[in-house]
């Protein structure tokens, strides 16, 4: 089964940062027009679900990366970006479903932050408040809201990786533990390692073009096998600022070549890109860049990766 995807942004409702929470489900027509299935805010409690418009096509059985659900035509990024098939007219939107609460009024923000609190497991207000949005007085932090200003948070935006059938983003759905426990890293190579292999488990398969450029470098440098644990996505708050900051451009550069490695990168491939991008302060042009280098250039040889990667990883 294919991963669902969750990843959160800034709500477009409060303005609160980090709290809007997107679910991309591959099974979905939306997602493989690039949006996602639903979307929710974890604070103000808005709620969006996507739509769509099938053309002039009846919808396939089989969905494909990088095809229209509906006609199995290849899709381009130009097209993913207008959410739309030129070659059958299907399309999809993103409409909204429940609006959210005025966070303006002091008592209605106090619902919705204690509500957020115990969505995250805590049972002081105050210090959750502090912790989360840098300020214990919530009249202070309503006067925000009521003003229209975006608000920060230090909750974790990166991209968390479901599987299983979803019917609505609810706080249940929030990214699990890891079972067995966090990964352990004591090793910098590692932490860089497993942002590739962030990669090559965005979409919920091994390829095996993609599982050799990674085994060939674990044997060549002597590391030990990956772990059915570390055989997935990490969101970035795992494991992003263990990769040095001088290393993390090329890195990246290298992240985008593996997406490219059976010619085509699937869009939760680009998705994690993105989100280590952020996690890493990098401008999403330079995400474009890379994965446009890799796009139009004829797909390069195993052997020419491995030596990259070991080169990348020898260096100090």
């Amino acid at each position: 089964m294919r991963a669902q995807v969750e990843l959160t942004s800034e709500c477009p409702e409060c303005h609160t940062r980090n709290v809007w929470v997107e679910l991309y489900d591959p099974t979905m027509p939306a997602t493989a027009l690039g949006l996602p299935a639903e979307a929710r805010c974890r604070l103000c409690g808005a709620e969006q679900h996507s739509k769509v418009a099938p053309g002039h096509a009846t919808q396939v059985t089989s969905q494909h990366v990088g095809q229209c659900p509906f006609c199995a035509h290849p899709l381009d990024k130009d097209e993913v970006i207008a959410h739309s098939c030129s070659a059958c007219g299907a399309s999809a939107s993103m409409v909204p479903a429940r609006p959210g609460a005025a966070l303006g009024d002091a008592a209605t923000l106090e619902r919705a932050v204690r509500a957020l609190m115990i969505d995250e497991g805590d049972d002081d207000l105050a210090a959750f408040a502090q912790r989360t949005f840098g300020q214990d007085d919530l009249s202070v932090l309503a006067g925000r809201y009521a003003e229209g200003l975006a608000v920060d948070t230090t909750l974790d935006g990166g991209t968390g990786f479901l599987s299983g059938a979803v019917a609505r983003v609810t706080p249940k759905f929030r990214t699990p533990a890891v079972q067995g426990g966090a990964v352990r890293l004591t090793d910098d190579r590692r932490a860089m390692l497993l942002a590739l292999v962030s990669v090559l488990m965005a979409d919920g398969q091994r390829d095996p073009r993609e599982m050799l450029l990674v085994e060939a470098f674990l044997n060549t440098e002597g590391l030990a096998p990956l772990s059915e644990q570390e055989l997935r996505v990490h969101r970035p708050v795992e494991i992003a600022m263990r990769v040095p900051a001088r290393r993390r451009e090329e890195l990246l550069s290298l992240m985008a070549q593996v997406a490219y490695a059976n010619g085509v990168a699937d869009p939760s491939e680009v998705r994690v890109l993105r989100a280590f991008a952020d996690a890493w302060g990098i401008a999403q042009g330079e995400v474009d860049r890379c994965m446009e280098t890799y796009r139009t250039a004829r797909r390069s040889r195993q052997q020419r990766l491995i030596d990259r990667l070991r080169s990348f990883f020898l260096t100090n």
